[in-house]
Order: C-alpha cells, then sequence, then structure tokens
C-alpha cells in the first residue's frame, strides 16, 4: 500500500468483519467510551477538596457504638486504673468525650497491628503508652476536662459504659446491612471484659468545659 493509500484514523474499512465480530467490536467501543467517562468523573472528583466528618458523623450504627463502648469497658477493666483516672460510664453523652476515645482507640489499633505485623520486636505499643495513654488518664486525674457536670450518676468505680446514653436515631445493625457492604471486622486484639451495668449513687465533679453535649 502507497502513502497516499493509508486510510486517515476513523475512516479504517472493518467491512471484512463478520457480524459477530463487528459486535463484539461496538461492544468493546461502548465500554471504552464508557470507562473515559468514569475516569472524567473520578479525576473531577479528585479536584474537589475533602469534607472532614468527626467520628460521630461518619458513625451513625449501634454496632461501631457497641465496639467502641466494648473497648472503653475493656481498657477501663484490663489497665485496673484507681477511680480518678477511669473514664466514667456517661462517656457516651458528651460528645468531645467520644472523640477523645474514638481517637484513642484508633491510636491503639495502629500500635498493635503495628507491632502483630513487625518482623522483630516493636514497640508501637510502647509508643503508644508513652505519647498516648498514659498522658490521657493523667488528664483524667488532675483536670476537670472530662469530669461531668450533668448529673449522670455513677454506681461505682467498676460500672461498665452506659449504653442508654448513645445518641438517638442510630442504625441498627440490620438496617445498615441492607444499607450498605457489611462492616470491617475489627481486627483481634485483648479479650473484652464485660462489666455489669448499674445504676447507683455517687456525683462527679461538676464544671464548664468544652467537650460536653
Amino acid at each position: 500500500m502507497t502513502e497516499d493509500a493509508t486510510p486517515a484514523p476513523g475512516d479504517t474499512d472493518f467491512t471484512y468483519l463478520t457480524e459477530i465480530e463487528q459486535h463484539y467490536l461496538n461492544e468493546l467501543g461502548e465500554a471504552v467510551a464508557d470507562h473515559e467517562v468514569r475516569l472524567e468523573r473520578l479525576e473531577a472528583k479528585e479536584k474537589e477538596p475533602p469534607v472532614p466528618r468527626d467520628w460521630i458523623a461518619r458513625h451513625q450504627s449501634v454496632q461501631a457504638w457497641n465496639e467502641l463502648a466494648d473497648w472503653v469497658d475493656w481498657l477501663n477493666a484490663n489497665y485496673s486504673m484507681p477511680h480518678a483516672r477511669r473514664v466514667q460510664e456517661c462517656w457516651p453523652a458528651h460528645p468531645g468525650l467520644v472523640h477523645v476515645l474514638a481517637g484513642l482507640r484508633s491510636a491503639w489499633r495502629a500500635s498493635v497491628l503495628s507491632d502483630e505485623q513487625s518482623k522483630e520486636q516493636g514497640n508501637a505499643m510502647a509508643a503508644f503508652h508513652d505519647y498516648h495513654l498514659f498522658p490521657f488518664f493523667q488528664r483524667l486525674e488532675d483536670t476537670k476536662l472530662f469530669k461531668c457536670s450533668n448529673g449522670h450518676k455513677a454506681d461505682d468505680e467498676h460500672a461498665a459504659t452506659d449504653r442508654d446514653r448513645f445518641p438517638e436515631g442510630l442504625v441498627g445493625e440490620d438496617e445498615v446491612a441492607d444499607a450498605s457492604p457489611a462492616p470491617s471486622v475489627e481486627p483481634e486484639g485483648p479479650e473484652v471484659v464485660a462489666l455489669p451495668a448499674q445504676e447507683g449513687a455517687g456525683d462527679l465533679e461538676d464544671d464548664s468545659e468544652w467537650w460536653r453535649g
């Protein structure tokens, strides 16, 4: 074929193809065009600035709150901290403290997984204790930042999370399963110690810090 006879792009003659081959070629062309549209949408979305959402806004299911409550109860029980350094059972009623505990749990999970995946003896958990956990316990005892002023009654220093204080309108596990993909499974960690939730008396200190709901 001479240079003058070279077909221009898009002018290729496919008449030699069978009807079935032309059908599949058309489908391939439509698929490529569809992917190009999807790619353009993804590129446009990447240019949009991300909208930050806090833990409460991202977690509207009973399961998510139960998982955080299980971890807080495990923390209180397994570290055997004195009453002044224990997380009070009314913490779900205080959004600021919820954010702090959720962040603390995220740091704990990252540290546990880092040590488990380390080929040598990792030090992630040591760093978690030094830089996250014990400063948190210290703040519980030395400041009024995490003291309740809403009149919630504490039964004793071993009471578990008061799950009746979860926010209203949380979605149940069945509803979550119908509306979205199955939630990720909590990685294996220390066994959760279940403690009985009871009611009783014992006022908590009063103050007016920013975190209370």
